[in-house]
């Protein structure tokens, strides 16, 4: 077992908007009115969950949670929570080709720390024990030895996560379909209309994005109350609540939503109520 002492963390926990984009800016100021506009509410809801979390990591800084194991999830599990955040800020500007790795990266993210707690740790202890953390007087530096950590059966078996990561992933690459769903998804079967550093308002694509983030809130939240004795959930009935609510306004039929489907053998995604503007006529798009 690992004997290296574990200090008080550093807890950051305030999520807030992303800043109105100045004008002449990179960002899309419609995009940020028209998100404010027609999904504010979702907006808030995405912050009070990430919020809610940055509350059960500041109750859980006291030597009562002062673990190898917290550490190790921890660590994880604040990667997940900054990728998400900047996935809202990103789709606030616009920019919702910038979300899609982000999005990825924190389905991962939060196998991790999920993997880490079903373990206790252990590949974290054993990594410690090994030498993880020491010095290396040959170049005069401090080593964090890099050791590859993969969380793939968590993934796979993860109601959420998997799904999330899955898509997300696909949308992240450099796909034909999915470049073209992301920066020329006003093309049809008779003409190409590929765009460049589009970042005006898009409902399907805003939707889609406020989603997943708020179903990777529902994911983190089932991970801190499976473990309350790694983490302070003192906020249980408050998140249980945020839970309920979140899942509510992510079954609603009217969103934009995407499903793995199977045609002929072959694994498709399906996208549903797709359309730029609220007022648009409703369309499936299948990748």
């Amino acid at each position: 077992m690992a004997r290296l002492r574990v200090s008080p963390p550093r807890i950051f926990p305030e999520a807030t908007r992303a800043g109105r984009p100045p004008s002449g800016s990179a960002g899309s100021g419609d995009a940020y009115r028209q998100t404010g506009f027609v999904l504010g509410k979702e907006v808030d809801l995405v912050l009070r969950g990430l919020q809610l979390e940055g509350a059960v990591a500041a109750a859980s800084s006291g030597a009562k949670y002062r673990t190898q194991t917290a550490a190790a999830a921890l660590g994880p599990w604040s990667r997940g929570w900054l990728t998400r955040l900047e996935a809202l800020h990103a789709a606030e500007w616009g920019n919702y080709v910038a979300a899609m790795p982000l999005l990825r990266a924190a389905a991962d993210s939060e196998a991790a720390c999920l993997a880490m707690l079903r373990d206790q740790a252990a590949e974290w202890n054993e990594w410690l024990d090994q030498g993880g953390v020491c010095l290396a007087p040959s170049v005069h530096a401090t080593e964090y030895r890099l050791h590859a950590f993969r969380s793939a059966e968590t993934l796979a078996g993860h109601a959420i996560l998997g799904p999330v990561y899955r898509a997300a992933t696909d949308l992240s690459l450099p796909h034909f379909g999915a470049t073209l769903l992301l920066a020329g998804n006003d093309s049809s079967p008779d003409r190409v209309l590929m765009t460049f550093g589009d970042r005006d308002f898009h409902l399907g694509l805003a939707e889609l994005v406020l989603g997943w983030l708020l179903m990777l809130g529902v994911a983190q939240c089932e991970t801190l109350a499976e473990f309350p004795a790694v983490f302070a959930t003192g906020e249980r009935a408050e998140i249980e609540q945020w839970v309920a609510e979140s899942t509510d306004v992510t079954a609603r039929g009217d969103r934009c939503t995407i499903e793995a489907v199977d045609m002929d053998g072959e694994k498709r995604y399906l996208v549903h109520n797709w359309r730029r503007a609220a007022g648009a006529a409703q369309k499936r798009i299948l990748l």
